[in-house]
């Protein structure tokens, strides 16, 4: 009868826990949604141009490939723009492959879609070359996706470090000894944004570091604006961390946000591709924080641009930490001892 006892009172206590009934129910479906949604691109073509191609080269690409009309002179800008996945050219008998190359899932269905035609079609005297805007030929599926995993692991630790902390803060009263001093709540958000973020500092130089200089990770830019980026990552991840942790019990609650929190933005960083599926879809990826850190390491390292030219995903990124600033600052008004 007591194993009866303990179990009936553990399921009362779930009952009561909305938010954990939620991770267990509500959580796993909307997540196997967005998973098998991406993953079972169905519309995988890839756009293609064609410049100087034989009819029959044509009639065969048509089969893997959409064809649109572009003129030599604006494939550059369009693959630069995403709005072409490819440009075949054909040249002194060379079939020169055009791709953007920042964009695996793209560079896989032109690559693909042309050998699949070259198989059926095309004479043994035409040399394939490929010629990518960005990066190179020889890079690796995980070169181009790399910079990502750098902000994701930035992101997802120096949030758990920032929940974890600041509960454990509230745990022991300290924040709440804070509140009953004279000093003010702004100055309590930067002094444990300026506490916790020395340690996500260092965390950001180590992980750029190891992944530039000891994984050899494919990078054309300057390492120290990828510091600066991933730092910017950290910052968000630390204040959005903070905000959250206001609303958990114990750190196990913290832990509750990260199917929540993390793993979607794993969905719509770039790490899966998002490049067939339908606009209204990658709304979603937005509204995260990741997405545009991720962009911002990808300019960065793979198309060897300055900070100067991610201005706009490094705003965002600041915006995202000041508004995370600003509600955590009126959080502590609500904030109450656990």
């Amino acid at each position: 009868m007591k194993v009866f006892a303990i179990a009936k009172r553990i399921i009362k206590q779930f009952l009561k826990d909305k938010r954990s009934l939620a991770m267990i129910f509500v959580a796993p479906i909307v997540l196997l949604f967005l998973f098998s949604y991406i993953l079972k691109q169905d519309d995988s073509k890839p756009t293609m141009a064609l410049i100087n191609a034989p009819q029959i080269f044509e009639n065969e690409l048509k089969n893997f490939a959409k064809i649109v009309d572009v003129d030599e002179s604006e494939i550059k800008d369009q693959l630069k723009d995403k709005e072409i996945d490819g440009a075949v050219v054909f040249k002194n008998e060379k079939i020169i492959v055009q791709f953007e190359g920042t964009d695996n899932a793209r560079t896989s269905a032109v690559i693909t879609s042309i050998q699949d035609t070259i198989k059926e079609i095309t004479p043994s005297q035409f040399e394939l070359v490929m010629d990518p805007i960005y990066g190179s030929d020889e890079m690796e599926t995980f070169d181009s996706i790399g910079p990502i995993f750098i902000g994701f692991f930035s992101f997802l630790f120096v949030f758990i470090l920032a929940g974890i902390s600041f509960v454990r803060e509230r745990l022991t009263t300290t924040l709440e000894r804070l509140l009953v001093t004279p000093v003010k709540r702004w100055e309590i958000v930067f002094g444990y944004i300026i506490g916790f973020g020395f340690f996500a500092l260092i965390q950001s130089l180590i992980i750029t570091i190891f992944s530039i200089n000891v994984l050899d990770m494919y990078n054309v830019g300057d390492a120290w604006e990828v510091c600066v980026v991933n730092i910017l990552l950290s910052l968000t991840a630390l204040t959005l961390g903070m905000l959250l942790s206001a609303y958990a019990n114990n750190e196990f609650q913290v832990v509750q946000f990260i199917p929540v929190i993390v793993v979607p933005q794993i969905l719509f960083s770039g790490i899966f591709s998002t490049a067939f599926l339908p606009d209204w879809f990658k709304v979603f990826g937005s509204i995260l924080p990741l997405t545009y850190g991720a962009e911002a390491l990808r300019a960065i390292m793979i198309k060897g641009q300055s900070l100067a030219d991610i201005g706009l995903q490094l705003a965002i990124l600041l915006g995202f930490s000041l508004c995370f600033i600003v509600i955590n600052i009126f959080a502590l008004k609500k904030q109450r001892s656990i």
